[in-house]
């Protein structure tokens, strides 16, 4: 861990994990120190990458959208190729979910489409544009996402009673352009305060807070966390992928609860195709993350066909949903 990391450092990250909208007064108010600290420290980890930016978790059928999540392994990649690859993904309108990885997967990437024949558009066009590097993929839908509080950050036991989830099945939700755009930018950045949307919409701030709040009330927005550095962090991530058999309704649940109050699972990501289930485990390399693999192994052996992980060395990008106007966060 990075010995610049102090536990008041990673209690702040917990606190910006639970609700990274809330106010520096409110943090410091849990911690019991002072705004101007909570202030200083979050300002000093964004400088040093640890923090890298504050997200908010979508529900993404309901703005109309459709998502894909794909395991890619490469061949024939030299670095320039490598980089040729990755800043065009990270650069592409509908893949918010970017992941540079060894082991299992090569790459991994979501695509955020306007409906399946949209994604499949998507998908060919990569083909063609990279078929010289892909190797093979696999193919999921998500179904069901949950995200779990980084307890291991402090040590606290999670509350099991609040579990951000999207990948219901929800109807479109039909929005006005304006609370679109209020949605992109806390999507581009979740601290954003109610009179920079405004003046960046060209709203009344009275409007973007309604409009902000219609989106959390109406569930579109789940919650609000954020997206460390884990290498920096000291917990890097890795991707796990489980085939299951013999599933029951009661045997699903175990799982589940396993990995609810696990301090280090952060990702349970129900999906269909190639795989069943995705967790993300943020925890040392090594012995740490092979005792958990092996814990869930014997714990789940009547269950678990096949386990494949994935190390994550690098996320070039994190969100739920596009950017839809990027334009608007520049002044």
């Amino acid at each position: 861990m990075d010995e610049k990391i102090d536990m008041l450092d990673r209690k702040i990250l917990y606190e910006l994990d639970k609700n990274s909208r809330q106010s520096y007064s409110s943090i410091a108010k849990s911690l019991r120190t002072s705004p101007q600290v909570v202030k200083y420290r979050v300002e000093a980890m964004e400088k040093s990458g640890l923090l890298r930016y504050c997200w908010p978790m979508v529900e993404y059928r309901k703005p109309g959208y459709f998502f894909g999540l794909y395991f890619i392994k490469l061949h024939n990649v030299d670095e320039k190729a490598e980089e040729r690859l990755f800043s065009y993904l990270a650069a592409h309108p509908y893949i918010p979910i970017v992941m540079r990885g060894e082991g299992y997967a090569d790459a991994i990437i979501a695509i955020c489409a306007k409906g399946i024949f949209h994604l499949s558009e998507i998908m060919d066009d990569l083909n063609n544009r990279f078929s010289a590097h892909f190797l093979e993929y696999d193919a999921t839908i998500p179904i069901g996402f949950s995200q779990f509080t980084r307890s291991y950050l402090t040590g606290k036991a999670r509350d099991v009673g609040k579990v951000a989830f999207t990948g219901a099945d929800v109807k479109e939700t039909e929005l006005d352009l304006e609370t679109r755009e209020v949605l992109s930018l806390v999507n581009t950045d979740a601290r954003i305060s109610i009179l920079d949307i405004a003046r960046r919409v060209g709203i009344s701030p009275t409007s973007a807070r309604n409009k902000l709040r219609f989106l959390e009330k109406s569930s579109i927005i789940q919650s609000y966390t954020i997206l460390p550095d884990h290498v920096k962090l000291g917990f890097p991530r890795h991707r796990v992928l489980l085939k299951l058999r013999n599933l029951t309704k009661e045997k699903e649940k175990a799982l589940f609860t396993y990995c609810q109050l696990h301090p280090n699972i952060i990702h349970h990501l129900r999906v269909i195709g190639d795989w069943d289930l995705v967790l993300d485990i943020e925890i040392e390399r090594g012995e740490p993350f092979r005792k958990v693999i092996q814990e869930i192994k014997h714990k789940f052996s009547d269950i678990i066909q096949r386990v494949e992980p994935t190390y994550i060395y690098q996320i070039d990008q994190f969100r739920d949903i596009p950017i839809e106007y990027p334009k608007l966060n520049s002044d």
